[in-house]
């Protein structure tokens, strides 16, 4: 079996010194961390934002006399090791790096934190809702704006930062979604071959996206049972499903080339992501996602009529949809292995049936002597 090799954002940010401490060269300094490489990992994670920045402990600022800029480097070197120790996703630390520079590029670079104003603010929020039609985008930046702010006050950074309370999200008025009819799901399925229809099941079976998709181990499936064990890799929800026979029949015709269930021809994992370090030094993470690329090919090989930007994910959706129709936010919410049910609510809609049934078996609990009227 052809091993995968590592690249850079998969490896350990620590080198294993000859003492057996883990330690790392920053700015010509080797700093330890210890021998347990968990804690050692830890321990580094805590103060790299610090130690990149040239500094051997917090830069606190109770004046607010650091930079804009010296701020937003400071918290995305500690995002990059977050992402290094795979705690957040190459694809939020790419938005950061996005929306903090239209933050500094309005406000700018030079400004000193506790020069920035509460009109500074809501200024930076009316030209975003002047250049953003969607309320998910302005949303996305004055967010990252909120986290950049409290993360310096909760890691002792600044004692005084601006008044971000004073400027709020947009609300977002939620739309019906596309989903799939069943007469397009079986022209896919068609159309498809072993691997992706592999993939749409998994889709509609398990409101699988790319990730998971691209991610799944033999390990994580029992198809003498027709089960899937595999936690979102957003949340860490846990998710037991049951596969369908179809789902399994078609993961049996699959032939098995490594640990993951579905590779590219190249030999590569269908979603892969890359750090690419820019002239300026600046880090940035680029991603190829096969499973994405592979069903657009397909939904243009149908002809299929739908929406602009339509994708595999809407098999996701399609999945909850219909699992939505048994009134069941809680198995919504087991099945797209979401952390509550806020997102799961919004697929189900008509429950007044399931209302009724709730209502009347209250009230045969309730009222089960025949003499109570």
């Amino acid at each position: 079996m052809k091993r995968r090799r590592k690249t850079r954002s998969d490896k350990l940010p620590l080198t294993r010194h000859p003492t057996g401490q883990y330690c790392k060269k920053i700015n010509g300094k080797i700093y330890y961390f210890g021998k347990d490489k968990k804690l050692a990992l830890q321990a580094y994670l805590a103060q790299a934002t610090y130690l990149h920045g040239g500094q051997t402990s917090a830069p606190m600022s109770s004046n607010g006399g650091m930079t804009l800029r010296q701020l937003c480097n400071l918290y995305l070197e500690y995002q990059h090791s977050k992402v290094i120790a795979g705690d957040l996703s190459a694809r939020h630390y790419n938005d950061q790096i996005y929306s903090l520079g239209k933050f500094m590029s309005f406000v700018g670079n030079g400004r000193t934190i506790r020069s920035i104003s509460t009109l500074d603010l809501q200024s930076y929020k009316r030209k975003l809702q002047c250049a953003n039609g969607s309320a998910h985008r302005l949303n996305l930046h004055i967010g990252a704006m909120k986290a950049l702010f409290h993360w310096a006050r909760r890691n002792d950074v600044l004692q005084d930062i601006p008044n971000i309370g004073a400027v709020s999200r947009s609300k977002i008025v939620h739309h019906e979604m596309y989903t799939f009819s069943s007469d397009q799901i079986k022209k896919l399925l068609r159309a498809a071959n072993s691997k992706m229809k592999a993939m749409i099941l998994l889709g509609l079976n398990c409101g699988f996206g790319c990730m998971d998709c691209a991610r799944l181990k033999w390990t994580d499936l029992d198809l003498d049972n027709g089960r899937v064990q595999l936690p979102r890799s957003k949340t860490g929800v846990p998710r037991n499903l049951p596969l369908w026979p179809e789902t399994v029949k078609a993961l049996k015709e699959l032939q098995r080339s490594g640990q993951l269930v579905f590779y590219t021809e190249e030999g590569h994992p269908r979603v892969r992501t890359s750090l690419k370090t820019r002239e300026d030094g600046s880090k940035r993470y680029t991603t190829v996602n096969a499973v994405a690329s592979m069903f657009a090919r397909l939904l243009k090989k149908t002809k299929i009529n739908a929406p602009k930007g339509t994708g595999f994910y809407a098999l996701r959706r399609t999945a909850a949809t219909l699992a939505a129709r048994s009134g069941d936010p809680f198995a919504v919410q087991r099945l797209l292995g979401h952390v509550n049910l806020d997102m799961a609510t919004r697929y189900v809609q008509d429950v007044s049936k399931q209302t009724d049934r709730a209502i009347e078996n209250s009230r045969k609990y309730l009222l089960q002597r025949e003499d109570v009227a």
